[in-house]
């Protein structure tokens, strides 16, 4: 599967959440804590090889991603599976040498509208985002096209400006905020 995806700060979250419950229909809340990890070759090239795990309620995912940023829009290659316990991939992939890196939470609420997911998030550190997404099967430069369009309409009707659209990975914010520290 492809993501297209954008996501942006927001400054007024009751507004946007307003906004959005307006025309997308709400899906559910949501508590997300990922942790990223790295195996022990990639720990010169930290952040070009990791897969993240992603603690959601009862559910266990693992994901790669292949990602390519255009202008602040993500797209990417995105590859994920389920595991039924998590102690034991934890066990596991510490045992052939991944290490973990970083680690973040995610909560807020999920809608839908038209096949794209729009998620206002607060993640914890960062502040207050939203997050547009759609999934597409294939990587059709005319497809991508139309869902960028979209996304960025979706956008202007939450009520964010393209202005505060953030094109650096949350990876990239958390891990400049700690270097600061």
């Amino acid at each position: 599967m492809i993501e297209v995806e954008l996501k942006a700060h927001v400054h007024n979250m009751s507004l946007v959440r307003a906004n959005v419950a307006a025309f997308a229909e709400y899906v559910r809340d949501f508590d997300k804590f990922d942790s990223y990890w790295h195996g022990p070759d990639w720990r010169f090239a930290r952040g070009t090889k990791g897969f993240r795990v992603r603690k959601d309620s009862d559910t266990v995912i693992v994901t790669y991603k292949t990602k390519r940023n255009e202008s602040g829009i993500e797209i990417n290659k995105e590859t994920e599976f389920t595991v039924s316990d998590i102690d034991a991939f934890l066990s596991f992939i510490s045992r052939i040498g991944c290490e973990p890196f970083y680690q973040k939470r995610k909560t807020g609420s999920a809608y839908m509208c038209d096949g794209y997911l729009i998620e206002l998030v607060t993640v914890e550190g960062l502040g207050d985002f939203i997050e547009i997404e759609k999934l597409i099967e294939e990587e059709d430069p005319d497809t991508i096209s139309l869902v960028l369009g979209t996304l960025k309409t979706i956008l202007s009707r939450a009520g964010v400006d393209a202005r505060d659209i953030e094109a650096r990975s949350y990876s990239e914010l958390i891990l400049q905020k700690d270097q600061k520290r």
